[in-house]
């Protein structure tokens, strides 16, 4: 035990006053740890007072920390700590080594260098250190040395057993979904299990990853796969903080190699940050990356595992995306959960239309508000709502009347094989393709020069879609041998029907089948109503309806090459909806006038329309007029900016950079 050079001086006039702090990391998981250090340190504070003064003369203050790290500059007791040491709360501080404090030269220094300033003496017993002795601050730099060199071969002795855990092949890192952990050494009645531990396949839960995988795989979104697994409360695994599934948690589960009976160690390391002493995962360099081969925990094929992952792929708007803070979207809250969120734009700067108002609600140009669109018509959510699921429902429907012509040409190319043979002639096609270009790099590889590490970078993304394609001819081949009958006419308008409910029904399902179904964005197109500057919006749209039939029916339709030419409604089918109400000036004007020319009174045209006298005597004026400009559209479609709009109000004037400063009334 050390022995003081100077022995502990007492406050005079008053009690002196003193602090133990005691630490342990999270390392240790010691739960007695604290209050040994601070028995020894009571124990070494006794014997090094003056002769006539007993421990308990002195008041004594303990600051315990217990499972956190000393190389974190902010923490609960350390700040304690601090605080006391600007408040000149205590005469002496006492810890059983520096490194209990801080494990960190610079925050240790800060610590003692900020103690000594306020004349409060700081004593460590392990490591001889005493500030009231000269040579003090070369000893807190020999121990911090010490410490943090121990830190470094502790830490190299855990990389180096997770090295040979490794290439064991045993289980490291958190148990992840659709896998149980078995001990090499089972527990017994006097012994608990040990390791090292191994992973195998759980039966009861991989069926629930592998149906994720084909729902992903489909189209449905991510979100909607996370509220179907909280629905079913289905387990995050050990690791999950929140029982609740997001769609964070779906895509990082689909891009889980281990699917695939392949698994990647180290891709993040923990790096430390200098400032805080807190450490943050940070992406490992690629060499460094520890890659295995795991057959035995293949839970889903190549190919579904390939469709899921390009599904979640094409959901992305770029595919190089600056991440953590140099992301475009850090720190802003975004909602994609609405029903017509990111598919209904604008029609004439194509930006998004962004819901808008407390009331009802509405849709407007996101582009408007800051004048670079002069689309400032607005209309209302739920109308469109309706509206456009109204014409989808009617569009989706109008296939139960030629159900059975479609389940027949399906029969014709089941039994020719033609839906699959078309598919597999194509795979082979471009297998052939990439096999051929990727001979061609590595050829240009061998011979050297320069652009080398662009026909590396090239290989590797060859060999990629190679890969892809292959994993798409095995499933084509395991298809072939377990084909299934096609549905009949029956089970297609089950299917319809089975849509129908769902678009009805308005909620996040309706939004999955939408976009399934949808040929590109709902574009919310303006139209000025004849001889009026009234404008309004419509939405137009493409429907892909042989979307809408049941998967082998759909495939079939899409692998056959006469489809466009046959039936080209079912490849993509144009859809115009009115996203308001009309009046009935509009709405009956070319009715009126035609009702008019054959001869009737204007009370019979109002009485066979359902208008009054005056009504219909407008209708007609409105009719003859389209009549002579050759419209049969109340509803011109417009393509620029008209002169006067109704609702749309002027500032007064243009400012000089001819900018178009309208704002909505």
């Amino acid at each position: 035990m050390m022995r003081l050079r100077q022995p502990i001086q007492m406050a005079f006039g008053r009690p002196t006053k003193a602090l133990i702090q005691a630490r342990y990391s999270t390392e240790e998981q010691r739960q007695t740890s604290t209050e040994d250090q601070i028995a020894n340190c009571r124990r070494f504070l006794a014997d090094n007072l003056p002769r006539d003064v007993e421990l308990d003369q002195l008041v004594i203050e303990v600051i315990r920390e217990p499972e956190v790290s000393g190389e974190l500059l902010n923490r609960p007791g350390i700040n304690e700590v601090w605080e006391g040491i600007e408040s000149k709360r205590w005469d002496l501080i006492v810890s059983e080594e520096s490194s209990r404090l801080y494990r960190h030269m610079t925050f240790a220094h800060q610590l003692f260098n900020t103690a000594v300033d306020a004349g409060i003496r700081i004593l460590c017993p392990t490591d001889y250190i005493d500030t009231t002795d000269e040579d003090w601050p070369e000893r807190l730099s020999s121990s911090q040395s010490q410490h943090s060199r121990a830190n470094y071969y502790n830490r190299s002795r855990i990389k180096r057993a997770h090295q040979g855990l490794w290439e064991r092949g045993a289980a490291l890192g958190p148990l992840k979904v659709g896998y149980r952990r078995r001990p090499s050494k089972p527990a017994t009645a006097s012994a608990p299990a040990e390791g090292p531990y191994f992973d195998e396949v759980d039966e009861e839960t991989a069926a629930v990853v592998r149906e994720v995988f084909d729902r992903v795989a489909g189209g449905e979104p991510p979100w909607a796969v996370a509220e179907w697994l909280t629905s079913i409360k289905f387990s995050k695994g050990s690791h999950g903080q929140k029982p609740e599934w997001y769609a964070r948690n779906v895509i990082e589960l689909i891009h889980r190699l281990d699917y695939r009976g392949e698994q990647t160690f180290r891709k993040k390391i923990s790096k430390q940050q200098l400032t805080t002493g807190r450490s943050k995962l940070v992406r490992n360099s690629a060499d460094a990356v520890l890659t295995r081969q795991v057959p035995h925990l293949r839970i889903v094929s190549d190919h579904v595992w390939y469709e899921a992952n390009a599904a979640i792929d094409r959901r992305r708007s770029r595919l190089a995306v600056p991440s953590g803070a140099d992301h475009p979207l850090t720190g802003k809250a975004r909602d994609s959960r609405g029903l017509l969120a990111t598919i209904f734009v604008c029609g004439i700067c194509g930006g998004p239309m962004h819901g808008e108002g407390r009331n009802e609600g509405g849709y407007r140009c996101a582009r408007a508000k800051n004048y670079e669109c002069w689309n400032r018509t607005t209309c209302v959510r739920a109308q469109v709502q309706e509206a456009v699921l109204n014409a989808v429902v009617r569009a989706v429907m109008s296939l139960a009347d030629c159900r059975e012509q479609l389940v027949a040409r399906v029969l014709e190319m089941h039994a020719s094989g033609g839906d699959l043979a078309a598919s597999q002639r194509a795979l082979q096609s471009e297998e052939s393709k990439l096999s051929g270009s990727i001979a061609n790099l590595c050829l240009a590889i061998e011979k050297g020069g320069d652009g080398m590490e662009s026909l590396v970078e090239r290989l590797v993304t060859r060999e990629r879609d190679l890969k892809v394609v292959r994993s798409r001819l095995a499933e084509l081949a395991s298809r072939t041998q377990d084909r299934k009958p096609p549905p009949t006419a029956d089970d297609v308008l089950r299917h319809l029907e089975s849509l129908q409910a769902g678009l009805v029904a308005g909620d996040r399902r309706a939004g999955v089948i939408l976009r399934q179904l949808l040929g590109g964005p709902i574009r919310a197109i303006p139209h000025q109503q004849f001889g009026s500057n009234k404008v309004v919006l419509r939405a137009e749209f493409d429907l892909v309806l042989a979307q809408s039939l049941p998967a082998v029916v759909a495939e079939s339709i899409a692998s056959d090459p006469d489809t466009a030419l046959s039936e080209p409604l079912l490849v993509r089918q144009q859809i115009l909806v009115d996203l308001f109400t009309p009046s009935a000036l509009p709405l009956h004007a070319v009715e009126a006038h035609e009702l008019a020319e054959t001869g009737l009174s204007l009370v019979k045209v109002g009485a066979a329309i359902g208008m009054s006298k005056r009504q219909a005597h407008l209708c007609s004026q409105l009719g003859a007029k389209m009549a002579a400009a050759g419209v049969k559209d109340p509803f011109v479609r417009l393509t620029e900016r008209p002169e006067k709009v109704s609702r749309w109000n002027r500032v007064r004037g243009r400012r000089a950079t001819d900018k178009d400063h309208r704002r909505a009334s």
